[in-house]
């Protein structure tokens, strides 16, 4: 896969095109880029009127916020065997305005540097046959 178009090769494309009236092949012919190369950047310039690259915007902010990841810590430490399913119900009845799906959780564990898998500590004593 080719590299990224430069931004001065990609104004000289569309100089090449609108103003010198070659067409998108010779254009790319005499440019020596792609036929493809062409198309994509007069395409980027007739929608968005320049061929500058997209500043693409952050994804959204985390739904929880520091108050409830330290809820999630206090009761992880109260209780460590409870497991993401129950876990999710309580957190949804303490913050109803935040209502979180149990993938939520999840990260949030994650984020907090927690484990959601329960180990040989949460198995009950004797329920392991021999």
């Amino acid at each position: 896969m080719a590299g990224h178009v430069s931004q001065d090769l990609k104004e000289r494309i569309v100089w090449s095109v609108l103003e010198e009236g070659l067409s998108q092949a010779e254009t790319a012919r005499r440019l020596m880029v792609s036929a493809a190369t062409v198309s994509r950047t007069m395409k980027a310039y007739r929608e968005r009127g320049t061929v500058e690259r997209v500043k693409f915007k952050p994804g959204p902010a985390p739904k929880l916020k520091e108050e409830h990841l330290e809820w999630l810590r206090a009761l992880v430490k109260k209780s460590p065997f409870l497991s993401t399913y129950e876990l999710t119900p309580l957190f949804n009845e303490a913050f109803p305005e935040v209502a979180v799906h149990r993938s939520t959780i999840l990260r949030a564990l994650h984020r907090l540097g927690l484990s959601a898998k329960k180990g040989r500590a949460s198995r009950r004593s004797g329920s392991r046959k021999s």
